[in-house]
């Protein structure tokens, strides 16, 4: 875990291990370089302001991209290890996490339609699992209009929710 300290608060963002999210795992991380006031250079040179010298920005950009490099295990560093600024990172990063290939939509658009929730696995964890989906479907430039969202939610429920399904998608009265 990548610990960020301040004045008053502490910020701490998981190792991306390439195995989680990492659409997700890149959102928290960019609040790590925002939180020390060093976000410009994420967007490279054109970031930079008129009156910052070339060696200060070079300072920036290297804390930045320091910052980026301690919120990734061993495994993902070595893959970006020739990566000496900020958006150079984080453009490998997207390079090597973040496909947007037609293999990859196909996959998450499968994972999303076959989803169903297993016996023993509560509302809130297949919510989660549903939400992480739609996630990474809008990272790769996928979206799913939110009526078929809510319907694929409510047919991925166990028959035990049937009563709950019907009563949202035909607007009964639950009765007690």
């Amino acid at each position: 875990m990548s610990k960020i300290e301040s004045s008053a608060t502490k910020f701490e963002v998981e190792k991306f291990n390439a195995k989680e999210n990492f659409g997700l795992w890149q959102k928290r991380a960019k609040t790590l370089p925002v939180q020390q006031g060093l976000h410009k250079s994420l967007q490279g040179k054109s970031g930079k302001h008129a009156g910052t010298s070339d060696k200060d920005w070079e300072e920036i950009d290297l804390k930045a991209a320091s910052t980026i490099q301690l919120c990734l295990t061993d495994e993902v560093m070595y893959n970006v290890m020739d990566e000496n600024s900020a958006t150079s990172l984080w453009s490998r990063l997207n390079t090597l996490y973040m496909t947007k290939s037609l293999s990859n939509k196909l996959y998450l658009e499968k994972q999303l339609y076959g989803l169903s929730i297993t016996e023993g696995t509560t509302v809130l964890e297949h919510l989660n699992f549903f939400n992480k989906i739609i996630s990474e479907l809008l990272a790769v430039d996928v979206k799913i209009d939110k009526e078929n969202n809510a319907l694929i939610l409510l047919s991925s429920l166990l028959e035990s929710y049937d009563h709950i399904v019907t009563t949202i998608l035909y607007g009964k009265k639950l009765s007690s």
